[in-house]
């Protein structure tokens, strides 16, 4: 079972005049859901929080689209992560509820690195925990091996990579709805 604590604090230390201080900064990010749909396309988009947050490590957040929008110019529910400016990404993560849509396609990480590249990590990759964060929820955790390399360099991958990330959201464009929450970036639940 893996565990990640929301808003990890950091500590820095610092040696100064010969005293010795420490400072705690908390790594947070925050999640913006939205209906993203540029032609109008006639398709039902939701993607909003859930009032309660009962056992779990973040607010339940679903995502839903009636109909798949064929892309360009595609039409999709998504939770925007910020910042992410300077973010060098380690780890990437979210809590399912079981039951509801989950492909290897959506819902998915797309991660948009400075470079120009892009890349995707599906629902039914990763490794699932069942019953964490608590029965009827699965924790789905990524790592490189669960890639798909969308645009760039065959084989590459942003976890533990050099390059910065230039956008970094949740999204849900296959016909369905999803319920996620503790969506988890480098150990930190966004919120």
């Amino acid at each position: 079972m893996k565990l990640w604590k929301s808003h990890a604090p950091l500590a820095i230390v610092a040696l100064t005049g010969g005293s010795l201080s420490l400072s705690l900064l908390a790594a947070q990010f925050s999640v913006t859901p939205a209906a993203y749909n540029p032609a109008n396309a006639s398709v039902a988009i939701s993607a909003t929080w859930l009032r309660s947050a009962n056992a779990l490590s973040g607010r339940p957040l679903t995502l839903a689209i009636s109909r798949m929008v064929s892309f360009p110019p595609g039409a999709s529910a998504t939770a925007v992560v910020t910042p992410v400016d300077g973010l060098k990404l380690t780890h990437l993560g979210f809590d399912h509820e079981v039951g509801t849509y989950c492909t290897p396609g959506s819902p998915r990480w797309d991660v948009e690195t400075t470079d120009g590249s892009s890349y995707a990590f599906g629902c039914a990759a990763g490794i699932h925990d069942a019953h964490v964060p608590a029965i009827g929820w699965e924790r789905i955790t990524f790592s490189c091996s669960d890639v798909q390399v969308l645009k760039g360099l065959a084989g590459s991958c942003p976890l533990g990579s050099a390059q910065t990330i230039r956008l970094l959201q949740v999204v849900q464009d296959e016909a369905g709805s999803t319920t996620l929450a503790g969506l988890n970036v480098n150990w930190t639940d966004a919120q």
